[in-house]
C-alpha cells in the first residue's frame, strides 16, 4: 500500500513522510449542504522525547495512546471542496502523566487550515480579486482571508525608519468622499506611506511623530499635482525641500481648457443653417487633432478624412481654426505653452504668463494661465528636475482597480494591508512560483 499512499500525497502535495494513506482512502460527503472529497490519513511516528516535560523516549517512558481526528482544509482537488482527515497519534509520558499529539508539517499546530491553502489565499489575495470569491475557491470563510492577509503583511508593514531625497506626494479616493494620502520613493518607486487622510494636519502630524528633524531636512525634492493644500505643508514639515509641478499634470490643465473652450465654441456655432452644421460635425469630430501637439501633425501625408476628403491632418486643423476667431486665438496660447513645456523652455513661458491676455480668451484658459502663473517658481523645478508623478499615478491606477473589483473597503486598515499585500508580497509570490516551475 506504501505507493497508493505515496501516489496520494504527491497529488495533495503533502511531503510530510509520517502521514500514510490506505486503500480506498477518498470518500464524498455531504457538508455544509454540498457535496465535498474527505481523505482519510494517519500521522503517526516514534517522539524521540516528550513535548510537555522534555523526557527522552528511552525504554518506552512514552507510547502511542489512540488517535485524534481533526479535518484539515486542503486546496480544490477537482471540482469539489477537499477536506484531510487526519488521524493524529496521541502519545502518552509515564514521566509526566501527560499527553500530547503528533504534530505535522502539512499545518501548524492549532489551526485547521493547511498550510497549501494559506498560499493559496495569499496568491489570491495578491491579484485582483474579491474576499467572498477568494473565500469561496478556497473553502474558508470571508474572515479567514482577511485574518490571514493581516498576518501576512506584518513584516512589510512601513518602518518609517529613514526618508529618502526625492519623494512623491499624491492621494486616492477610497470611499465616498474620502480621499487617502500616499507618498512615495520617486526614484524606487517604493510605497513609503499611506494615511487615512489627506487634510494638511494628518500629514503634518504623521512626519512630525514618525521621522526626526535630521531626516525631514533630507529630503530634496518632492513632487506634488497642484493641489496647493501640499505646498504649505511641504514648506513648513520639509524646509529644504524643492518643490516639482508633476508635468503631466500641467499639460492636463491646459489640454483641459483648451478642450472645453472647443465644445463651448462649437456649440455656438449650431445653428439651423447647413453650413454652420457642416463645422459643428467637423469641430466635434476631430477634436482630438485640435489637442494634439502642432510639432506631430502631419504637414505632407494626405489621407481621406470623413468630412473634408483628401487632406493633411494640418490641413483639417487650419481650416477649423479659421471657422472662429476665439478657436484660432485659444489654440495659439494652447500650443505655444504646450511647446514651452515639451521643450523646457522657462523664460518662453514665464513670458507667455506675463503677456497681456487677448480679449478673445475664453475664461477656462484664463483660469488655467492664472493657475500656472501661480505655481510659476515650482514650475522651474519641474524643468531643472528629472522627477514626475508617473510612478506614483501606475499605483494609484491599480489601487483604484483593486477598490473597484473588490467593491470598496469600509475597514481602512485592512483596504491598507490589502494594498501591502499586492505591492509588496505580490513580487515575491510570483519569484517563489517562477523558482518552484524552473525546479520543476
Amino acid at each position: 500500500h506504501l505507493s497508493i499512499s505515496n501516489d496520494i500525497k504527491l497529488l495533495l502535495d503533502i511531503q510530510d513522510e509520517n502521514i500514510y494513506f490506505e486503500e480506498n482512502a477518498v470518500e464524498y460527503k455531504e457538508f455544509k449542504g454540498k457535496t465535498a472529497k474527505f481523505i482519510t490519513g494517519k500521522l503517526t511516528y516514534t517522539p524521540s522525547h516528550c513535548e510537555c516535560c522534555g523526557v527522552k523516549n528511552e525504554n518506552y517512558t512514552i507510547y502511542k495512546n489512540g488517535t485524534k481526528t481533526s479535518r484539515i482544509t486542503l486546496p480544490f482537488t477537482g471540482i469539489y471542496p477537499t477536506y484531510l482527515l487526519l488521524k493524529k497519534q496521541r502519545f502518552f509520558c509515564k514521566a509526566c502523566n501527560s499527553t500530547f499529539i503528533a504534530k505535522s508539517s502539512v499545518v501548524e499546530r492549532h489551526c485547521f487550515i493547511s498550510k497549501q491553502t494559506r498560499a493559496q489565499v495569499l496568491i489570491k489575495s495578491a491579484d485582483t480579486q474579491t474576499i467572498t470569491s477568494i473565500s469561496h475557491d478556497c473553502s474558508v470563510s470571508p474572515s479567514t482571508v482577511q485574518r490571514i492577509i493581516s498576518e501576512e503583511v506584518k513584516p512589510y508593514k512601513f518602518s518609517y525608519n529613514s526618508l529618502p531625497e526625492h519623494l512623491s506626494f499624491d492621494e486616492f479616493r477610497y470611499g465616498k468622499g474620502k480621499f487617502a494620502f500616499e507618498y512615495i520613493n520617486a526614484e524606487t518607486g517604493e510605497i513609503l506611506g499611506i494615511l487615512s487622510s489627506r487634510d494638511g494636519y494628518t500629514v503634518k502630524n504623521h512626519f512630525y511623530a514618525n521621522y526626526s528633524l535630521k531626516q525631514l531636512n533630507k529630503v530634496k525634492t518632492i513632487t506634488i499635482d497642484m493641489n496647493s493644500s501640499y505646498i504649505g505643508v511641504i514648506k513648513e514639515v520639509f524646509p529644504h525641500a524643492e518643490i516639482i509641478i508633476d508635468r503631466f499634470h500641467l499639460v492636463q490643465l491646459i489640454n483641459r481648457s483648451m478642450n472645453k473652450t472647443r465644445v463651448r465654441i462649437m456649440n455656438q456655432i449650431k445653428t439651423s443653417n447647413n453650413e454652420d452644421m457642416k463645422k459643428y460635425r467637423r469641430i466635434k469630430r476631430y477634436w482630438k487633432l485640435i489637442l494634439k501637439n502642432r510639432m506631430d501633425l502631419t504637414y505632407t501625408e494626405y489621407k481621406y478624412y470623413r468630412l473634408f476628403g483628401q487632406r493633411t491632418e494640418a490641413g483639417i486643423v487650419d481650416e477649423m481654426l479659421n471657422y472662429d476667431v476665439k478657436l484660432k486665438e485659444n489654440y495659439t496660447i494652447y500650443q505655444q505653452l504646450l511647446f514651452c513645456i515639451k521643450t523646457d523652455d522657462y523664460s518662453g513661458l514665464e513670458k507667455i504668463l506675463q503677456a497681456k491676455q487677448s480679449d478673445f480668451l475664453s475664461q477656462y484658459m484664463k483660469t488655467s494661465i492664472k493657475t500656472l502663473k501661480k505655481h510659476l517658481p515650482y514650475i522651474k523645478n519641474t524643468f531643472k528636475y528629472p522627477f514626475n508623478n508617473g510612478r506614483i499615478e501606475g499605483i494609484n491606477n491599480k489601487i483604484k482597480i483593486l477598490s473597484r473589483i473588490v467593491y470598496g473597503y469600509r475597514n481602512f486598515v485592512n483596504y491598507k494591508n490589502r494594498i501591502l499585500l499586492h505591492f509588496k508580497c505580490k513580487p515575491i509570490i510570483e519569484n517563489e512560483k517562477l523558482r518552484h516551475s524552473h525546479a520543476t
